[in-house]
């Protein structure tokens, strides 16, 4: 939602390229913690050769999952700071400054 939100947006300037370079983080990271997901939740943590290696994937998808929530944060802070008009294309900007 918010990629597509950012790509219709007309306003282009630093906040909107740190948003979508952002977006485009926080989707990689996801991708990222979905395999490590898959790989913990497989994985035989009875088994002593393979816990300590299960710990870490742990500890590092909790890290990006935490990292993930923080982007996510920055990223609504910024499209919040953006200019409602800047979503609107000039025709629709001309009728709004007709009204009012």
């Amino acid at each position: 939602m918010q990629l597509r939100t950012l790509i219709t947006q007309k306003q282009r300037d630093g906040i909107w390229i740190a948003s979508l370079i952002l977006v485009c983080i926080s989707i990689l990271a996801q991708i990222g913690l979905t395999f490590l997901l898959v790989i913990v939740g497989k994985g035989n943590i009875q088994n002593p050769q393979k816990q300590i290696k299960l710990e870490r994937y742990n500890n590092i998808t909790l890290f990006l999952t935490m990292l993930i929530s923080t982007i996510n944060v920055i990223i609504n802070v910024f499209m919040s700071t953006t200019s409602p008009t800047s979503y609107l294309d000039t025709h629709s900007l001309e009728i709004l400054k007709k009204e009012n």
